[in-house]
């Protein structure tokens, strides 16, 4: 599930030649005018330059701040909103992006961005503390030819526990290297790709739909979903839905190619009954139900799998009378 780009991450994968944003009123132009519809807070770094060129008027990295302050600061603005004891990681893990394209012989074009997280801290008039809150930031690398130039910079709430993470994703969409800060190396790892089914799940649930609700929309049993949905956080590695939600929006995961990965058991012999299903065994069927039987006993009485009466009752052709309470 590849996260949209906002239009400025597709600007600067388009034109390899950015401009100098701090004497292109046009880009200026179309940054302010993106602003308000990108969710994400974004901001832009002069690498050449060492400064911010720059800064979206959004309060999750301003922290209060305002857009003057930030541009004025530079690199000192970090030094205000990022929580003490995260400020030297995040300062280490951002030579470590800088260092990169030296120490490393990698084709540029093939990386898309780099990714980690850290704490924020926020001043509340009714707290005497700062208050903190965990962020992902993400970093796409601009070159000017051959001159690593610009950063464009993303930060999004998340629901790591802990600061550190230092990714650096590639454009195929399925690679990614993570990065240890005690050995100091980069080690790749495959981001397993989510299934047509995996990817309907997170949908439905995003949409605030129920496991029951996102069963009946997928035409299977309760239970069928419970367990694919312990199978999706088995996977990324994850203990809520929320956490999958957010894990999506942190790592580029990308779907299996539509019809290139394979079915499972129980799609492809839910298909075949489908196909199968004679108008005697829908009466039948339909007779079980009315005598009181669940679906599953129904399924099991004409050796036919639950998801495909499912499927037929959500076509309407399988009526299913729910009983009043006394």
């Amino acid at each position: 599930m590849k996260t949209r780009e906002p239009p400025i991450f597709e600007h600067a994968q388009e034109d390899p030649n950015f401009p100098d944003i701090q004497h292109d009123s046009a880009f200026i132009s179309d940054l302010d005018l993106f602003s308000p519809i990108i969710t994400e807070s974004i901001y832009v770094i002069d690498v050449a330059k060492n400064r911010l060129d720059w800064v979206q008027p959004n309060d999750l990295f301003l922290c209060g701040y305002s857009v003057e302050d930030a541009l004025h600061l530079g690199y000192d603005f970090y030094k205000k909103v990022i929580h003490p004891d995260d400020l030297p990681l995040w300062e280490r893990m951002r030579k470590v992006v800088l260092r990169y394209f030296t120490d490393f012989e990698e084709n540029r074009e093939d990386v898309d961005s780099f990714s980690c997280t850290f704490r924020l801290q926020r001043k509340y008039a009714f707290n005497s503390h700062p208050l903190s809150q965990m962020v992902s930031h993400r970093m796409k690398p601009v070159w000017a030819g051959e001159e690593l130039r610009y950063f464009i910079c993303s930060v999004t709430t998340s629901y790591f526990k802990k600061a550190g993470n230092l990714c650096l994703f590639y454009k195929d969409g399925v690679t990614c290297k993570e990065y240890n800060t005690k050995t100091q190396r980069w080690k790749r790892k495959q981001i397993e790709p989510l299934t047509e089914r995996e990817s309907a799940i997170l949908m439905l649930a995003r949409q605030g739909e129920t496991t029951e609700e996102i069963a009946d929309h997928l035409c299977k049993g309760r239970n069928t979903i419970r367990n694919q949905i312990k199978s999706l956080f088995n996977k990324l590695h994850v203990h809520s839905m929320q956490e999958a939600l957010d894990y999506i929006d942190y790592y580029p995961v990308v779907d299996h190619p539509r019809g290139t990965h394979p079915q499972t058991g129980d799609e492809a012999i839910c298909k075949k009954r489908r196909v199968a299903i004679t108008a005697e065994q829908m009466q039948h069927i339909q007779q079980h139900l009315d005598d009181g039987k669940s679906i599953r006993q129904a399924a099991k009485l004409e050796h036919t799998e639950e998801s495909a009466i499912r499927y037929w009752i959500k076509k309407g052709n399988i009526k299913v009378i729910k009983k009043k309470k006394s």
